[in-house]
């Protein structure tokens, strides 16, 4: 499965979710931060991912108890547990309607976290949780093949990743996951 391209059918109980360019705005304006992500999923889940930044020239790889590696480094999630020294990435929309909703919900959070970014590349954004460089993130997603291997970068490196009821993928390290869903979760109370 792919943005490109619809699924295709095999034997083998697994699917191959494949983004060859996630951040495609960034690369037709010639910003640098896009990546490639490739997940293989079996029914428990990602079983193997890998996020390449080749602006950066990084490897992001994770194997399902295996843990995550970014190059010969092992990858551990933050350890903030703290909203308020939170780094927290997001993105938005295609849609404009959906845009404005999640921009009203992101002015409610701005004040009780470190500071945000929306950088782009979902994919990068997870894989950058997993490296602990961003203590969180947050966006309204339906496309697999743009989280499949950062969930599980995020995962294999100690984090927690859990979908909302608002089709939103949230990542963190560990110890911020509950307080963080709960922080988002009031965000979007006062959206309604």
């Amino acid at each position: 499965m792919s943005e490109e391209g619809g699924p295709v059918g095999g034997r083998s109980g697994r699917t191959w979710y494949v983004d060859p360019l996630d951040g495609t705005i960034n690369y037709l304006y010639a910003v640098p931060h896009w990546s490639v992500s490739i997940a293989c999923a079996d029914a428990g889940g990602a079983i193997a991912g890998a996020v390449f930044d080749p602006i950066r020239g990084e490897l992001f790889v994770a194997a399902r108890g295996r843990g995550a590696t970014l190059g010969t480094r092992r990858l551990a999630a933050s350890t903030v547990a703290d909203p308020g020294l939170a780094l927290v990435a997001t993105g938005f929309s295609y849609d404009a309607a959906e845009r404005a909703a999640q921009a009203a919900v992101l002015a409610r959070l701005a004040g009780t976290v470190r500071d945000i970014r929306r950088a782009g590349s979902a994919a990068l954004d997870l894989a950058w949780v997993a490296a602990g460089r961003l203590d969180a993130y947050f966006e309204v997603s339906r496309s697999p093949w743009d989280s499949a291997a950062g969930e599980l970068l995020v995962r294999e490196a100690g984090g927690e990743v859990t979908w909302t009821e608002h089709t939103e993928i949230v990542a963190s390290g560990r110890s911020l996951h509950v307080p963080f869903l709960a922080l988002l979760r009031t965000s979007h109370e006062g959206h309604r």
